[in-house]
């Protein structure tokens, strides 16, 4: 996935949960207000993405879990279930 096609993503998941974020291209990574999501070199496998905010770095092994770290980092936690029929 390019960096463009995961800002994407991660703009249309963001409005869909209705949160207030500003996503944005900063490079070959993506930001989220504070948040920046990278991908991960070779090197790392399993892991895909890496998920940084300040004093914490996720790594993330699949685009489920990035969206479940994100969603959770910018407050939706557990409260905010969605379910897509």
């Amino acid at each position: 996935m390019t960096p463009p096609e995961l800002r994407a993503l991660l703009a249309d998941s963001v409005a869909l949960w209705g949160a207030t974020a500003r996503v944005t291209l900063d490079g070959e990574a993506v930001r989220v207000d504070a948040m920046r999501v990278t991908a991960a070199t070779p090197e790392d496998l399993p892991i895909r993405w890496w998920l940084e905010r300040p004093g914490q770095r996720r790594p993330c092994t699949s685009v489920l879990g990035l969206l479940r770290s994100l969603r959770n980092a910018l407050g939706g936690g557990e409260a905010q279930k969605l379910r897509v029929v």
